[in-house]
C-alpha cells in the first residue's frame, strides 16, 4: 500500500468502526420516577470480508426522564479496541449524550444523540450527531422487536456519509432486567459496509406510585 493511502485508511477504519448501528433500546422513554441504565458489548467486522479487522466496544450509560414522560435524556461513554490481523493496534474511548422523544407512545420514537470520539495511535478525534428512528413491536409480555434507522452527521469535513439499520429483541419486563441481542449494518454508499452485532443489558428501577393500582412487573 502506498504511503499516501495510509492516512485515509486510518480515518476510514476508525470512523466506520466507532459508529454504532445498534442502539440497544426501545421506543419507550424513561418515565418520571424511573431510572434506567445499560451496558452493551458489541463487535464490528467488514461485511464483505475484504479486510481482517474488528472493532470491540463496551458501552455504558444512563437514561433520565424529562418533559412528563414523553422525553428522556441520556449520558454515557464507551471503551473501544481495534484489532487487525490478530493484533491489537488501537484503543480509544467515546463520550456521548442525547435525547429521545416519543412520537407514538411505546411504539415510535426519534432519538438525537451526539458523540465525541478519540481513538488510535494518532489520537484521531471526531464529533458527530446520529439522529435515529426507533420502532418497537410487542410480541408478548416478555418479548419485543426493536427496529431502527440511523443517519450520521459529522462536525468535521468528510465525504463519507453512512447510514445504518438494526434489528433486535428486548427480553424482559418493564421495571426489571432486560436482555437485548441486536444486529445491525453500517452502509457506506462507496462500499465497505460494516456488520455489527452484540448484546445489551438494561436494569430498570420500577416506577413506584402512591396508588394501589400499580403492579410491579408491568409487562415491558
Amino acid at each position: 500500500m502506498k504511503k499516501s493511502c495510509l492516512p485515509f485508511m486510518f480515518l476510514f477504519l476508525f470512523l466506520s468502526g466507532c459508529l454504532t448501528s445498534t442502539p440497544f433500546q426501545s421506543a419507550r422513554v424513561v418515565e418520571p420516577g424511573q431510572q434506567s441504565g445499560s451496558v452493551t458489548l458489541q463487535k464490528s467486522v467488514d461485511a464483505n470480508e475484504n479486510q481482517d479487522y474488528s472493532w470491540y466496544m463496551m458501552e455504558f450509560g444512563g437514561r433520565f426522564p424529562v418533559a412528563n414522560g414523553r422525553m428522556d435524556f441520556s449520558v454515557g461513554g464507551a471503551i473501544m479496541a481495534f484489532q487487525r490481523d490478530g493484533d491489537l493496534s488501537g484503543i480509544g474511548g467515546m463520550f456521548g449524550l442525547g435525547t429521545k422523544v416519543e412520537l407514538l407512545q411505546d411504539l415510535l420514537a426519534i432519538e438525537v444523540p451526539a458523540r465525541f470520539m478519540f481513538a488510535g495511535e494518532n489520537t484521531l478525534e471526531t464529533t458527530h450527531l446520529y439522529p435515529r428512528a426507533i420502532l418497537s413491536l410487542p410480541v408478548s409480555g416478555l418479548v419485543e422487536i426493536n427496529l431502527s434507522h440511523t443517519r450520521y452527521v459529522f462536525f468535521e469535513e468528510t465525504q463519507r456519509l453512512p447510514y445504518a439499520f438494526s434489528a433486535g429483541l428486548a427480553i424482559g419486563r418493564r421495571g426489571g432486567n432486560i436482555i437485548r441481542p441486536e444486529i445491525g449494518i453500517l452502509v457506506f454508499p462507496e462500499g465497505n459496509d460494516i456488520l455489527q452485532f452484540g448484546i445489551g443489558y438494561t436494569p430498570e428501577a420500577p416506577n413506584y406510585k402512591p396508588d394501589k393500582d400499580f403492579e410491579e412487573g408491568t409487562p415491558y
